[in-house]
């Protein structure tokens, strides 16, 4: 598994696309909260942020061990484990993303009468990394879903054997990006069209 292809500016890997589809299918009030629960469990560094994630939430959503193990050998080097590999180093990326993450799943969890989805995104070129939630509320609770951007700067380009994944993971999520492509012309693109690499 390898960073976004190089031209786009946004991602749904396989954190985002198994939060996005472990929340929606009958039984999710108790993943989410044995997620929360388990990821709340490893403050307050975080160490073992991959770990929780491939047992409490990618092994809902992939099945096979081979796929597991290479989400969670890619979690390790490039996201959660401070090597030389990492995408964002002297960033820390367990703790940020661990507190950003336990809000999404808090305010999934606020409604004791639904679940309600997450929608979450990767979104790159970013400044700094942070974490971002966005919910519609009425009466104190989340309506609709809760939408989970994971800002970040775009990794620096590094060797991989593994192939490019496409930047959008799953047949559902959909992308647009509008930009000005020269002076007076405006164009949008859908990620999936788009040659990015």
């Amino acid at each position: 598994m390898s960073p976004p292809p190089p031209l786009s500016p946004i991602a749904k890997g396989a954190i985002c696309f198994c939060l996005d589809e472990f929340s929606k299918e009958p039984g999710a009030r108790a993943r989410v909260q044995a997620l929360r629960d388990a990821i709340a469990a490893l403050a307050p560094d975080y160490d073992g942020l991959a770990e929780v994630f491939d047992q409490y939430l990618v092994s809902h959503v992939f099945a096979t061990a081979n796929t597991r193990q290479k989400i969670l050998t890619h979690l390790k080097k490039y996201w959660f484990d401070d090597t030389e590999d990492s995408f964002f180093p002297d960033t820390p990326v367990s703790k940020i993303y661990a507190e950003g993450l336990l809000k999404t799943l808090d305010l999934v969890l606020g409604n004791e009468d639904q679940t309600v989805p997450i929608n979450s995104w990767w979104l790159l070129d970013q400044p700094v990394f942070t974490m971002l939630n966005l919910a519609d509320l009425e009466g104190g609770v989340v309506v609709g879903s809760v939408t989970l951007l994971i800002l970040t700067p775009r990794p620096e380009e590094f060797e991989s054997d593994e192939p490019i994944p496409p930047a959008i993971l799953g047949d559902e999520a959909e992308a647009f990006v509008t930009s000005l492509e020269t002076v007076t012309v405006v164009k949008t693109e859908r990620v999936r069209d788009k040659d990015l690499i």
